[in-house]
């Protein structure tokens, strides 16, 4: 999964570069990303040595890029459907009348739980191998 963008900022081991969405991602509406503007503003790792002006080749591995997608999600998910079934049991083991609700809340509950899970960990997973690379310079800004 490869993309160009320019890089509008560089740091030390970082650029940031503003992306123009494709059509797929437009055509998505999966997030609101694809209602709003065309530009997507991302960091990436600079092992290409780009400067400001420059328009750089992103990638993302695909294996890294579907155990982000595992971990957004799958995870998630995972406690949602745990806590729906701690709440099932919970009424039932208490005989309790709003065995919906005490379900949803107990999914709900676990679901924030997986979120602030996924949170605590992301600065271990960001200096991974989870972040984009700018890996070749497609064309140098002149001066």
């Amino acid at each position: 999964m490869a993309e160009t963008g320019i890089v509008i900022k560089e740091a030390e081991k970082y650029v940031t570069v503003k992306l123009e969405r494709t059509e797929a991602c437009a055509k998505c509406r999966a997030c609101t990303a694809g209602f709003e503007t065309k530009d997507m503003i991302i960091e990436a790792e600079n092992v290409c040595n780009a400067k400001e002006g420059d328009q750089v080749e992103i990638s993302l591995e695909q294996s890294n890029f579907l155990k982000a997608v595992l971990i957004m999600y799958t995870i998630p998910l995972t406690f949602l459907l745990v806590g729906l079934g701690i709440g099932y049991l919970i009424s039932n083991i208490f005989n309790l009348q709003d065995v919906e609700l005490i379900a949803v809340i107990c999914g709900f509950s676990l679901l924030a739980v997986s979120y602030l899970l996924i949170k605590s960990k992301e600065d271990k997973w960001r200096d991974k191998k989870f972040r984009p690379i700018a890996n070749k310079i497609v064309s140098r800004k002149e001066m």
